[in-house]
């Protein structure tokens, strides 16, 4: 019993915990036993609205006699926009308060369409394509005076509290004499009337009781000859049999109703006054022959109606439709739509957007407007169940215009339904005013452009600005919205910073280009039916807002700062996040941009900007890169007529690196450009088209004539480049994220999902190389012309586990020769000698490193990472044989130094081991296949400025100990830190994503070798393991593990040489800690001497000392576990983990491969895997022999299914058992003493929950996340 009561607690708690996470906005399911009253029926409806409140929306059209609201819910995709072109729907139930089945049906109706969304495929579509508006009760008064179970119905209940009949109350003053009925007496009719009239609906129900039919106009007999009902009396049947055959009691046409005696013809009719002053088609529908049918009856009579209900609203979707517009691509609303030998007209809605219902057959179509010349479109077919799109352009008399032969007028025709517009014409259409237009005038153009274009044109809103605004990205293309073969995707941004106009109003004017000359000008057809472009007027909406605000106003005040930045005072282009900085202050919009580009596969992007003139791309680039850029900068000036003649603030061409450098972000992250370049596939580019940020409206147009074939070049440029497919060389298929690299750059580009790639390069020759994790890579060489795209495909291999047989089993018996006594020492000896001890300036230190790219290209790969806060270039040096081509099993090491400036052994001893490694490629067996089979990389000096301010022969002096802005670099290694120094900035980046095996860092001031962690009251889970490889740099070191450092006194005597690094110098943002936490990467930290800076005679000894450890520390990376975890199949299961000794895990990669050091001993492995029986395997590792790669197979994939069902029913009893013991012991006499006990289980327990939190949390989070950040987001915005 002891035992019960100390699970029982936790038994108890967890249904709670699981139920907790699940509360959503509660709404009971439908029961269908009942009628809901006034009250009930607006809880529902309001509950329905907050649910699902990304497509309902809910809201009053006016309130009846008795003050009751008349509620009407609208469905459909961001029900809160009115979206051109998007036809609306009405149903409009209980328009006599007695005939109350039609008010519940609608509920029903309502709740049908909202839980469906998403799961229906008809319903879904529905939602999506049509904006649709119910009303379930008209006369909310009527209803609660009705009385259910009343099948005749009676005057109290069917009129409003005025004792009117609201469907004859309709009353048409100019076709008949005044009524006398006021606003005041029927206020529900007031308000529909007013409703009709503002939406101008395409098609709608009415929906009664009394009787199983449909009817249609006119309910008044005498204006029937008049108002052409005999021409639409076909469309009125098809519209009433849609209905009627999908009713199982109307379709047999005989419900046996008695005759409703109260039943007459009067004028005032609802239906009529929809089909004569509203533009919409309304049938009426009667339910049943009972008005209020008693509740048993409400689930037959909603599954009666469901269908008909469904399929009636499809219908507002066949006929004619489009656009009535004028040259300048406005839309023209209350222009008039006439089809010939039909005597009814329609008229077009806000945006100029039109629905005229009709039935199959060909139609002569008139569309006019007072002040424009007609405009009539012959034989224009319609189809079953779809309409034809018509678009219209009327010209004002006074415009030349371009007559056509009626032999040259354009017909529609039923295969692809294009877009009917002006005749085609000699010179590109261009008709967009050219003026500043605010975010609703934007939203509306790009909603208009969309529904007229439909065949090319893709509207989405890549997310929203701080204040809500939608981000707007337009793709124009065939086929949008689908990766095509051979599509490459090229992106266009403008007002990135909100008072940069220009951007803004040159890419409104570029998607209207592109729209209206699709077909017409030969060079867009092309571009467009062969690119992917996509165009964000927009990323700072908020900001544009505000500056267009104070432009208007005439704002006294420096215009360039206002509405420069977003709504948090956030400057957007300084926003984005530094690779090693996933938590950095990331904005809404900039989020919004980086999901977006990540989504794709964007081949260049082009910021168009104002504030300058020219092409501005990222600095610190390769060279291979920067000839790209500079071919891209070349073209563009080539096309643009803007740049003939100089202005001030014209940029460099070619543009000279430092011109960016005055503009650092210091605070939030970087810019866009370096972003890209760094984080994404995308080469991106600024584009500035003026050096007013505000440029005056009359002169838009001359920007636009001087720089939109310009811009068309960018476009044209992806089609200029080295492209192709990377396939699975045994079955075809393409290999999706696969890395495609060129010999001499960092960038790399991926493949999209089926396996295409676009790689932009200058005209030359290069050498490419593909790979996939899996695959052995595969090389090639391709030249790259101007005139045209440069087809490589890649056929890649899988790889095996074990590389070559021969070949790795005589690497193993080098590594394991080199490992016993006296081997690693006799080789080192052999070595020739680079005899480049010397201490060197940065000048010279970067020439120096440059000499050795020079000589030795074919295995070194020298780059920047970034640089100084003096602007001085944090050099990287990669040493392997295979330069730019991943391998997924490769060791990669990481030797640093100069993180102090006064530290300056490191650096010098780092670049005389990477001259010893060139020197011996080739001429030394045991070097060149260490070098074949690693990647090695080395930072000379982290910390140039401080190295610049040191000075020789001073050992304990500080000078140069910190940046030149006096920061210790070790301890600014904060995750996510918003104001990280530049050279933290630059080497967090390279840890972050540089999956290293090992890192090994140079230091000076004493005689010793430190591990993880540097942070106070934190322990290492796999601390053996760090003890081990810092114990062997300290053991291979002549004098260093004698533990007799003798510098001061708390190095005078440390065992073995080895501190943990708390236990030397205990603080925060320590590089070693960084490393293990964000890298998964051990590092040693190595003190080569108790001088900082010693003479430079003594150089050579201290290399002498510290060349073995070093070449020991890249023989360690051989040594290491590997292996792979594979299923029954013998498939490889991504994502296992390996837990070594029960506390390290280690995550395999896609292909199943994982990779660790370890220290030598046995070691207990744990696989796991979602869906497999746990693996337990024992290794043994040996500290002389390199481990061989172990193969995990789950012989057991899942848990049979009868088992996890056993699990669950005992569980379940078990549960059941328990709560029976409860109850049993609260009714006895110990029931004080057991409730005590449990109070103090619970609060045990809590304390050591909390103890465990604690613990797993990381000492990072701990300090660095706040309370209101998610672990999980890679983003958070940043309140201000």
């Amino acid at each position: 019993m002891h035992i019960l009561w100390l699970i029982l607690p936790h038994i108890l708690i967890v249904p709670h915990q699981i139920l907790s996470l699940r509360r959503p906005i509660k709404v009971n399911e439908e029961t269908y036993r009942g009628y809901y009253n006034y009250a009930a029926m607006t809880d529902r409806l309001r509950r329905f609205s907050l649910k699902y409140s990304h497509i309902c929306n809910l809201a009053s059209i006016g309130q009846s006699v008795e003050g009751r609201e008349l509620w009407v819910m609208r469905i459909t995709v961001n029900p809160s926009k009115d979206v051109p072109g998007k036809p609306r729907f009405k149903y409009v139930g209980n328009i006599h308060g007695d005939e109350a089945l039609s008010r519940q049906v609608l509920v029903y109706l309502i709740e049908y369409l909202l839980t469906q969304y998403g799961r229906d495929v008809r319903v879904t579509e529905l939602v999506n394509r049509t904006d649709i508006y119910i009303m379930a009760s008209m006369n909310p008064d009527g209803f609660e005076r009705a009385v259910e179970g009343d099948c005749a119905g009676s005057a109290e209940g069917r009129e409003n509290a005025k004792h009117y009949d609201l469907d004859k109350s309709f009353q048409f003053p100019d076709l008949d004499e005044p009524s006398s009925e006021t606003s005041d007496d029927t206020p529900e009719v007031t308000a529909v009337m007013r409703w009709i009239l503002e939406k101008k609906f395409v098609l709608s129900g009415s929906l009664h009781g009394g009787s199983v039919m449909a009817s249609f106009p006119f309910d008044d007999s005498s204006s029937s000859a008049s108002s052409g009902l005999t021409t639409d009396e076909a469309l009125f049947r098809h519209l009433a049999q849609t209905y009627t055959e999908n009713h199982p009691i109307m379709r047999m046409d005989n419900p046996g109703c008695p005759v409703d005696p109260k039943k007459s013809f009067e004028d005032g009719g609802m239906q009529d006054f929809n089909y004569l002053k509203g533009n919409c088609f309304e049938v009426t529908f009667r339910f049943s022959c009972c008005k209020y049918p008693l509740a048993s009856q409400l689930f037959t009579e909603w599954t009666n109606n469901k269908e008909a209900l469904l399929t009636y609203i499809q219908k507002a979707h066949i006929g004619v439709r489009g656009f009535v517009m004028t040259r300048s691509g406005f839309g023209l609303p209350n222009a008039t739509i006439f089809v010939s030998g039909i005597h009814h007209n329609i008229t077009t809605w806000m945006f100029g957007d039109y629905h005229r219902l009709l039935l199959p057959g060909r139609y002569d179509i008139t569309a006019s407007s007072p002040g424009y010349l007609s405009n009539t479109v012959k034989n224009v077919p319609v189809i079953e169940g779809k309409a034809t799109l018509l678009n219209f352009t009327l010209e004002k008399p006074v415009e030349e215009m371009l007559m056509l032969d009626p032999s040259e007028q354009p017909i529609v025709t039923n295969e692809d339904l294009r877009t009917l517009g002006l005749p085609t014409s000699k010179y590109p259409i261009q008709t967009l005013e050219f003026q500043h237009h605010s975010y609703d005038e934007m939203e509306m153009l790009l909603q208009l452009f969309s529904a007229v274009h439909p065949n090319i044109t893709d509207l989405n809103s890549a997310g929203q600005s701080v204040q809500g605004r939608n981000l707007y990205v337009m793709e124009i293309s065939t086929d949008p919205g689908v990766d095509q073969q051979g599509k490459p995707e090229v992106m266009f941004v403008g007002n990135l910073h909100g008072n940069e106009f220009i951007g803004r109003e040159i890419l409104l004017n570029l998607v209207e280009y592109l729209c209206r000359n699709y077909g017409k000008d030969p060079l867009v057809t092309r571009l467009v039916n062969s690119t992917r472009i996509h165009i964000m007027p927009s990323m700072n909406p908020d900001g544009f807002e505000l500056a267009l605000k104070a432009h208007k106003d005439r704002v006294s005040g420096d215009l360039s700062i206002i509405g420069h930045s977003n709504s948090h005072r956030v400057d957007l282009n300084a926003n984005f996040p530094e690779q090693s900085q996933s938590r950095n202050s990331v904005e809404a919009e900039t989020r919004a941009v980086i999901n977006w580009v990540k989504a794709h596969s964007f081949v260049l992007s082009a910021s168009i900007r104002g504030g300058f003139r020219g092409v501005v791309y990222p600095s610190s680039l390769d060279r291979i890169d920067e000839n790209m850029f500079k071919s891209v900068a070349k073209a563009y000036y080539m096309q643009s007529q803007a740049f003939q003649e100089p202005q001030a603030c014209d940029v460099p061409r070619p543009r000279e690196k430092k011109s960016i450098k005055h503009h650092r972000p210091v605070a939030t992250g970087t810019d866009m450009l370096t972003w890209a370049y760094h984080g994404t596939d995308t080469l991106a580019v600024n584009i500035g088209l003026s050096c007013e940020l505000l440029p005056p409206e009359e002169l838009l147009s001359e920007y636009w004539e001087k720089n939109h074939r310009a811009i068309l070049q960018i476009i044209q440029q992806v089609h200029l480049f080295v492209g192709g497919m990377v396939t699975d060389g045994l079955s075809g298929k393409g290999i999706g994220n696969a890395t495609v690299v060129v010999k001499g750059s960092r960038h790399q580009v991926h493949t999209s999902s089926t396996g295409q790639y676009w790689r932009p390069l200058a005209p030359g020759s290069y050498h490419l190389t593909a790979s996939a994790p899996g695959y052995t890579p595969m090389s090639a060489s391709v030249r790259v012309l101007e005139s045209r795209v440069e087809q490589l495909n890649f056929k890649l291999t899988r790889e095996t586990l074990h590389p070559s047989g021969g070949e790795q089993k005589d690497f193993e018996n080098l590594v394991e020769q080199l490992l016993v006594p006296g081997g690693l020492d006799q080789l080192v000896r052999s070595l020739l000698p680079a005899k480049t001890l010397q201490y060197r300036t940065y000048r010279e230190r970067s020439e120096f490193l440059r000499g050795l790219a020079l000589n030795f290209p074919h295995i070194t790969h020298l780059y920047s990472l970034g640089q100084s806060s003096e602007f001085r270039t944090i050099w990287a040096l990669e040493i392997t044989s295979h330069l730019g081509i991943p391998q997924p099993a490769e060791p990669k090491i990481l030797f640093v130094a100069g993180v102090h400036g006064n530290a300056a052994v490191g650096p010098e001893l780092l670049l005389e081991f990477a001259s010893v490694l060139c020197l011996n490629y080739g001429r030394n067996p045991a070097v060149t296949k260490l070098i074949d089979r690693s990647r090695i990389l080395i930072l000379p000096c982290v910390n140039p400025d401080g190295r610049e301010q040191a000075h020789e022969g001073l050992c304990s002096s500080s000078v140069g100990h910190n940046n030149a802005h006096g920061i210790d670099l070790d301890t600014d290694f904060f995750y996510g830190n918003a104001s990280v120094q530049p050279e933290t900035r630059a080497v967090m980046d390279l840890i972050h994503g540089g999956k290293f095996s090992l890192s090994i860092v140079l230091e000076g001031g004493s005689l010793l070798a430190t591990y993880p962690y540097d942070r106070p009251k934190q322990h290492a889970t796999n601390e053996e393991t760090l003890r081990y490889l810092a114990s062997l740099y300290a053991r291979t070191h002549p004098f260093m593990h004698l533990g007799n450092a003798g510098c001061s006194k708390k190095s005078a005597k440390i065992p073995g040489g080895v501190l943990k690094g708390v236990d030397f110098s205990a603080h925060t943002g320590s590089m070693k800690d960084f490393s293990l936490d964000v890298g998964v990467c051990p590092e040693i930290t190595v003190y080569t001497g108790c001088c900082m800076f010693p003479s430079e005679h003594q150089l050579f000894s201290l290399w002498m000392e510290n060349r073995m450890p070093l070449f020991r520390m890249l023989l360690e990376v051989h040594r290491r576990l590997s292996g792979v975890v594979r299923d029954s199949k013998g498939r490889p299961v991504s994502g296992a983990v390996v837990v070594v000794n029960g506390s390290v895990s280690v995550h395999a990669d896609s292909q199943g491969h994982f990779t660790t050091l370890v220290a030598p001993g046995t070691q207990q492995l744990q696989v796991q895997a979602h869906g497999y029986q746990q693996v337990l395997q024992q290794v043994n590792i040996s500290s002389d022999r390199v481990t061989r790669p172990i193969v995990i197979d789950f012989t057991a994939d899942r848990a049979p299914l009868s088992r996890a069902v056993f699990i669950i029913a005992t569980a379940s009893l078990t549960s059941v058992l328990i709560c029976a013991l409860l109850i049993w012991h609260l009714r006895s006499a110990k029931f004080s003493r057991i409730r005590d006990g449990v109070r103090w289980l619970r609060r045990k327990r809590e304390d050591l929950r909390m103890e465990a939190m604690a613990s797993e949390k990381s000492p990072l989070r701990e300090e660095f996340l706040d309370e209101s950040e998610s672990e999980d987001d890679p983003f958070f915005v940043e309140e201000h």
